[in-house]
C-alpha cells in the first residue's frame, strides 16, 4: 500500500443483474496498486435475480480484499436510491475513523490499475473526487464520439480562462457515479445520494461544490465504463447511448461564444471573492455589490460563490447550433484565447 494513502477505505458498487459483468470488475479490483487488504468492496445487490450473489460469493476468499454484500428488495430501478444504499453499507464497514475514504463505481465499469491510489491522493488535498470516465467502444467519426470529445475540449477551455487552483489539469467534465470518491466524513455531512431515478451522481457533486467542499474532476483518475444501449437507469447513459448513436445527423449543442461569455463572468467572480475587490465585477455585470458582499460572508470557497452568483446552469443555452458549427467556433475561441495569452 502507497505510503501516501491512509486509513480506511470502502467502495460502494450498486449491481442489478450483472453477472456477467462481475468477474471483470472484481479482477480489476484485484489489480489495484494500494495492494492487499487495503480497501473493502460492498456489492449492493439491487434486487437481483441472476447469479450476480454467487458469483460474490464463490470468489469471495480468493481475493486480495474484503468484499461485503447487502440487498435491497426488486423494484422499479433507481439508481439514486441502490447507490446510496451501497454507500450506507460501506459506512457501516468503515466505523468512525477520521481519514476514511468512501469510493463509488458501477459492476458494468473497469477501474484503472490505480484507480483507488490516485483517488485517494487526491482525497489528501480535495473533498470529493469525480473522475475520468471513457465510454468502451468509442467509434471515431460518429456522432456520438465528436460530441464526447467536444465537450472534453469545452471544458478544458473553460477552465484555461477560470482556472481553479484545486483542479488542476488534467481535468474533465465527467461527474458520474462510475468513479466519484469523497472523505467520509464529508459524504456523512452532504446526506448521501438522493433518492433519484438517474442524476444522482451530480446532484451529489453539485451540491458539494454550493455547501463550501473542493471537487477536484481528476483526469488521472479513470475508469473504463461499459457502452452498452440497454441499460438498468431510465434515461441513463444507455439511454442516451440508444437514441444518439443511430443518429445521422449533427446533434445540436449551446452556441459556445455565449458559454465562455458566462465562463469568463464566473472567472471575474472567482478573482472578486479571492481578491475582496466586488465593486469592480458588480459593476461590468449589473450585480450589487451589497449581494456579492452578502455572500462572501456566508460561502468558504471560490466555487460556492461562484455557485451561488452564477451557476453554470444559469449560462444562456439557447443559441443551440449543429456539432459541427460548435467545434469551428471553439476552435476560434482557442486560438483567439492563445493570442492573448502570447501578446
Amino acid at each position: 500500500m502507497s505510503s501516501s494513502v491512509h486509513g480506511q477505505i470502502a467502495i460502494g458498487i450498486p449491481v442489478r443483474n450483472e453477472a456477467r459483468r462481475l468477474t471483470r470488475l472484481l479482477d480489476a479490483l484485484a489489480r489495484q496498486t494500494v495492494g492487499p487488504g487495503a480497501f473493502t468492496a460492498c456489492f449492493l445487490l439491487d434486487g437481483c435475480t441472476d447469479q450476480s450473489a454467487t458469483i460474490l460469493s464463490d470468489r469471495a476468499g480468493s481475493l486480495p480484499f474484503e468484499i461485503c454484500t447487502g440487498t435491497l428488495p426488486r423494484s422499479a430501478p433507481n439508481a439514486g436510491r441502490a447507490r446510496a444504499a451501497a454507500m450506507r453499507l460501506c459506512l457501516s464497514q468503515l466505523g468512525p475513523a477520521e481519514k476514511a475514504f468512501l469510493l463509488t463505481t458501477d459492476a458494468d465499469s473497469l477501474p484503472a490499475n490505480n484507480w483507488v491510489e490516485m483517488n485517494c491522493r487526491s482525497l489528501q488535498t480535495v473533498d470529493v473526487v469525480a473522475g475520468h470516465i471513457i465510454r468502451n467502444g468509442r467509434r471515431a467519426g460518429t456522432w456520438r464520439t465528436r460530441l464526447e470529445d467536444y465537450q472534453f475540449e469545452l471544458h478544458r477551455f473553460r477552465r484555461t480562462l477560470d482556472p481553479i487552483s484545486y483542479d488542476p489539469a488534467p481535468s474533465h467534465p465527467s461527474l458520474g457515479g462510475a468513479s466519484l470518491a469523497f472523505r467520509a466524513s464529508v459524504y456523512r455531512e452532504l446526506g448521501g445520494f438522493l433518492d433519484l431515478a438517474h442524476g444522482e451522481d451530480t446532484a451529489l457533486a453539485e451540491r458539494a461544490r454550493r455547501q463550501n467542499y473542493l471537487v477536484r474532476q481528476d483526469g488521472r483518475v479513470r475508469v473504463l465504463t461499459s457502452g452498452r444501449t440497454v441499460g438498468r437507469a431510465p434515461d441513463g447513459l444507455a439511454h442516451e447511448l440508444r437514441s444518439q448513436l443511430p443518429q445521422k445527423a449533427p446533434p445540436n449543442v449551446p452556441n459556445p461564444v455565449r458559454l465562455a461569455q458566462h465562463f469568463r463572468k464566473q472567472a471575474a467572480l472567482r478573482y472578486a471573492f479571492e481578491t475582496n475587490r466586488m465593486s469592480p465585477v458588480a459593476q461590468h455585470f449589473n450585480l450589487y455589490p451589497e449581494h456579492l458582499n452578502e455572500v462572501a460572508a456566508i460561502v468558504r470557497t471560490s466555487d460556492a460563490f461562484v455557485e451561488t452568483i452564477a451557476p453554470l446552469n444559469a449560462a444562456d443555452q439557447s443559441d443551440l447550433i449543429p456539432l459541427p458549427q460548435a467545434e469551428r467556433l471553439l476552435g476560434t475561441l482557442w486560438a483567439k484565447d492563445t493570442d492573448r495569452a502570447v501578446a
